[in-house]
């Protein structure tokens, strides 16, 4: 089984149970080793999915499913950062992380968690700060994030307005 597609199973379980999974179990049920789990479920996080690690196991909070989520991966420069940001957040998004698929480095992400224009200055004040450079320099531009919204309507508005601004290169319904 894929790490991806074995990822998704691993979501999927902890989200049916009420009670934390052990990663014991989860390696068991899977045929790998739990350093391979503790693997998935940190790219899990890394991907905005709220997995709580407890003394028993690993359990997915059951508000952390209400908003829908989608994947979408966008190409854009450095200077188009902030309008990229506006186009998710003006129409009721919420940007809750950004990864790059390195070929080197593998899967290279952080939280952002940003829904409103406040949020968008407060990020690129904070780049400016600190000199970092954004992880869409590590790809030419190529970056992923997952966008939460109260509705599907208004995920495929958000979809539609990164597309028509040149940005939307992929999406993938993630809940």
């Amino acid at each position: 089984m894929q790490s991806e597609q074995r990822q998704q199973n691993i979501k999927k379980l902890l989200a049916q149970s009420d009670v934390p999974v052990s990663g014991s179990r989860l390696a068991e049920q899977f045929g790998v080793t739990r350093q391979v789990i503790v693997k998935d479920i940190g790219i899990l996080k890394a991907s905005g999915l709220n997995i709580l690690s407890t003394a028993r196991g690993y359990l997915l909070p059951k508000d952390t499913l209400s908003p829908l989520c989608r994947e979408i991966t966008v190409c854009h420069t450095k200077d188009q950062i902030a309008d990229e940001l506006r186009c998710i957040v003006d129409l009721g998004g919420h940007i809750r992380n950004t990864h790059v698929d390195h070929p080197i480095y593998g899967n290279v992400g952080e939280e952002l968690h940003i829904k409103s224009r406040k949020d968008i200055q407060n990020f690129l004040d904070k780049t400016a700060q600190t000199g970092c450079m954004p992880l869409l320099e590590l790809t030419n531009g190529v970056h992923t994030h997952t966008i939460s919204a109260d509705d599907v309507e208004t995920l495929d508005e958000i979809c539609e307005a990164l597309k028509q601004a040149g940005y939307l290169l992929d999406t993938e319904h993630t809940k």
